[in-house]
Formats: C-alpha cells, structure tokens, sequence
C-alpha cells in the first residue's frame, strides 16, 4: 500500500485584507517561509487552487499568481494529474538557519490545594497520578492474577458483538439501568441497603463520589466531621468545597460520638468508613452506629458512609450497613468495584437517601464527565447477572484470610517486638504499630529506597497523635512475595534501630 502524503494545512496561512501588499504578494511569502523554516516538508502536496481560492477567501488568479512565482524559483513543482508539491530538494543557502527558541516565562498563580501537605501524604497523592507498580505491601489493590479474566472477556466479546449501535450514544448521567437494578439488588441481599435503582448514580470510583457529595450539598464553612486518622481523599474533597474540618478521634468502636457531642454540637456533616476504619482497621459496633445515627439526626447532618471494602470481613457475622440502619434518611453511602475487582475498571455507586435528592447529583455528574463509560457498565451488568460477582467474593475472602494470617504469622515471627499487629476480622491491609522511639516517615521512606511500600500511619493523623505504625496493604500478594516482603521490612526495622 502507497504512503499517503500529507497535505498543507490552510490553517497555517492567514492573510491580512487591510494590508497594502497584494494578496499574490502574501500568499507567495507565506509559503516561500514555511518552506524555507521547515514547517512545510518537502514532498508535502498543496490543495489545489480551487481549495486555496474557497478556503482562503480570495480569487483564484490569485493563488495561480502566487503559484506560478513559486514554480519558478523551485520551491514547488506540480505534476500533471496528480497536484502540486513542495519541492524535495532546496539549496542549503536558502534554507533559514532555525533561531534557538527560547520559552518564556509565563507567570501564574500556583495551584497549591492538591499539592499542599496539609492534605495528607504527599507520597500518596503522587502516586494517584502516576502508574502504580505492584510492591509489596502495598494496600487497596486486589488480587489481580487471581480475577476471572477469562469469564470478564467472553462477556466483552459476546457484548461487542451483538450490542446495539444505539448504546454508544449519550446515556443517562445516572449510569445503565440494568447496572444500577443489578447493584440494588446485590446490596439489599448482601448490605441490607434499603434502596431501588433510582436512589443509585454511577460514578467513576469512590473519590468522583467524595467530590460530587462535597460539590453539591457542602457550603463555604460547613462544618465537616472525619475521622482522625483519616482517608486524605475525604479530607481533599472537603478543603476543596472549602469546608471546615473538625477531627474527631476513632477508638476500637470506631469514630467517638460522645467527643463530638461534647466538641461539635452542631455538624453539618459527618464522614466515616463504619464496616472497617481507614486507616486504623476498627469496626464500627453496633451501639456506635446507632447512637452516631442519633447524634446526625439531632444535629439535621448528612453522614457519609464509605463501604469501600465491606465484602472482605472474616470473623463474625456480617454487619450491616449504617445506612441500612438509618430511619432518618441520613447516609449517603458509597460503594467500589475497584477493590473486589479490579482498579483499572473506574466504576463504583452512589446510593442517596431520597429519589428525590438524585437530580443535582445528576446534573454535576454530567458536568463533571457527562457519563460513566456505558460498555464497560454494560460487562460489568452481565458478570453481576451470570452470577461471577459473588462467586469471586467468595473466593477472594477466603483467600484474603488465608494472606493475612499468613503475613501476621510471618510478622511475629520475624520482627517480634519491632512491629505489634494491631488485630482487625476485616479489610484489605493490617496496621503495624513500632516502638515509639521510631519514626514511621522515616521508616517509610528507607523502606521505599528498598522497592518496599509501607505508609506512615502518622500522615492520616489530622489532630489526634497516632502510632508510630505502618500501613500494609496484603491482598494483591501470594505468599512468596509477602515472605519477601517481611524480611526486607526486618532489614529496615533493624537498620533504623541501629542508626
């Protein structure tokens, strides 16, 4: 197959009308320096003159006048039946000697919001807009060798093939009606989420979620309850509405109510990660639930419920959600399919309280993007309907339990008093508390120069001092990677003691 050749771009030549030079005149020197500056190639075919002539708005006597001075000092040449061209071979002399260009300095105001410390981890906000590389230990990412593949592209191939074309098209704001019809359900048998479709919004994962909640309901200084130590996509959302953030410490029982009541009489909203508290690992009891439940609607204040790795709890019955426990039409509750499947999907939900609530969401949702991607809506919908969901739940939860005791095993085994597994029954990570002589920062950082990713507890903190600890994520490593990954951190550990 020919190469196809490039034409000029007309966009390239602009004439001035109100200039005392003729139209030939300036066509002619246009072309003549883009020649000669190398922005037009040699070989490069022109439109023809009846292009010029409709594009450029002028005759074309015009362009035949400009062409024909062009031919006869041999920077084009045309070819009978085929056009004109820029000629290939033009003599060194004529060609201008190219100027070093110089940038310059372009004077702005510096955004600081997401690249502020007071926001949270520095290391973690950089990795959100880089490519991870998968190390041990690090956390929220699942078992990726471990997804059913296979299953995930039969349903692709068999959608691709027979989808309508009409499903490509603009789709409701809100996501894909089966989807949604296919989440309620899952989350009212499996959540005890009291909800129907029309309570639900996809969103493209859990932080889009955070945003659009802090977007459409916070006002400038609303006062925002987080859990300390807390999620810094939370605490980002919230700064970026320009709320006002109250630190509220988490015992074993999960967020302090009795703190708040006495600290904060009167919240606007309240955020919270119930079934198992990031960073720390708590579970929410049931007695807490209930009585923060009381302590929102006492205070007319939103709860913001992040269920981001419910599925994944191994001792126990399952708890329900607070959301299923509200009477009050308080929680707004959020749920990922980036943690039971697999991150590179973007997908997760929104359910509000109220139907009536859904059309802001609505509205800046499809200012923000317009939609969720509907194909990959549409494959995630038949893998929930063909019952591979909850067949991969149930087993990553039993091979998450394995992977964890197996790593606090290989932890007291190792590292003995250098590192105490505070003991959690659910979740994607364990936290590790050090001796209080360390620095977790410093631990982190002499971990990193290592290829190890273990994050300071201590740069969740808002307020309440915590740790020293690690964070360590396990669910994406087999049992060779996480035996590595031990002995390195014991390298680490024994190396900052010495220093």
């Amino acid at each position: 197959m020919s190469k196809q050749i490039e034409e000029l771009p007309l966009v390239s030549i602009q004439l001035d009308f109100t200039s005392e030079t003729p139209l030939y005149k300036q066509l002619y020197s246009l072309i003549r320096e883009g020649i000669l500056s190398g922005r037009f190639k040699g070989g490069q075919k022109l439109p023809g003159t009846r292009t010029f002539s409709t594009e450029l708005k002028v005759s074309r006597n015009t362009v035949v006048q400009a062409f024909e001075q062009l031919i006869i000092e041999g920077y084009i040449s045309g070819k009978i039946g085929a056009g004109t061209y820029i000629t290939n071979e033009i003599p060194d002399k004529f060609l201008s000697k190219k100027k070093t260009q110089t940038v310059a300095k372009i004077k702005f105001k510096k955004p600081s919001l997401f690249l502020d410390k007071k926001i949270g981890p520095v290391d973690l906000i950089y990795r959100n807009i880089t490519e991870d590389k998968i190390t041990p230990f690090q956390n929220g990412l699942p078992s990726l060798e471990d997804f059913p593949f296979k299953s995930w592209l039969k349903i692709i191939n068999k959608n691709g093939t027979y989808l309508p074309h009409l499903q490509f098209g603009y789709k409701n704001s809100t996501g894909y009606e089966p989807l949604k019809e296919a989440i309620a359900a899952y989350l009212q048998t499996y959540r005890a989420v009291n909800c129907t479709s029309a309570q639900i919004i996809i969103i493209n994962g859990s932080q889009q979620g955070l945003d659009i909640i802090c977007r459409v309901l916070l006002k400038e200084n609303d006062k925002v309850l987080l859990e300390d130590p807390c999620y810094f996509g939370m605490k980002a959302s919230v700064l970026s509405a320009k709320g006002k953030i109250y630190p509220t410490p988490v015992d074993d029982e999960g967020i302090n109510i009795d703190y708040a009541a006495k600290n904060y009489p009167s919240p606007d909203f309240i955020f919270t990660t119930p079934s198992h508290q990031f960073p720390y690992g708590s579970t929410m009891s049931i007695s807490r639930r209930l009585k923060l439940l009381e302590y929102a609607n006492k205070n007319d204040a939103w709860i913001i419920e992040d269920d981001y790795d419910s599925e994944f709890r191994f001792a126990g019955s399952p708890l329900p959600s607070l959301q299923g426990m509200d009477k009050f039409g308080r929680v707004i509750y959020i749920g990922t399919f980036s943690k039971v499947l697999f991150p590179g999907l973007r997908l997760g939900y929104l359910v509000l309280p109220s139907v009536e609530m859904v059309n802001p969401f609505a509205v800046l949702k499809s200012i923000t993007d317009r939609q969720s991607p509907i194909f990959e809506q549409i494959v995630l919908t038949k893998f929930i309907e063909e019952g591979h969901f909850t067949k991969h739940i149930r087993k990553m939860r039993m091979l998450y339990k394995e992977r964890k005791e197996f790593l606090i095993e290989e932890l007291k085994r190792e590292l003995g008093n250098l590192l105490k597994v505070k003991e959690s029954d659910a979740g994607m990570h364990i936290v590790g508390l050090l001796p209080e002589r360390f620095n977790d920062k410093k631990v982190s950082d002499l971990a990193k120069e290592k290829d190890l990713i273990v994050y300071p507890l201590s740069e969740y903190v808002l307020k309440f001092k915590r740790g020293p600890g690690l964070v360590m994520g396990y669910t994406a490593f087999n049992k060779n990677k996480l035996k590595e990954g031990v002995q390195i951190l014991k390298k680490v550990l024994k190396e900052f003691s010495i220093a």
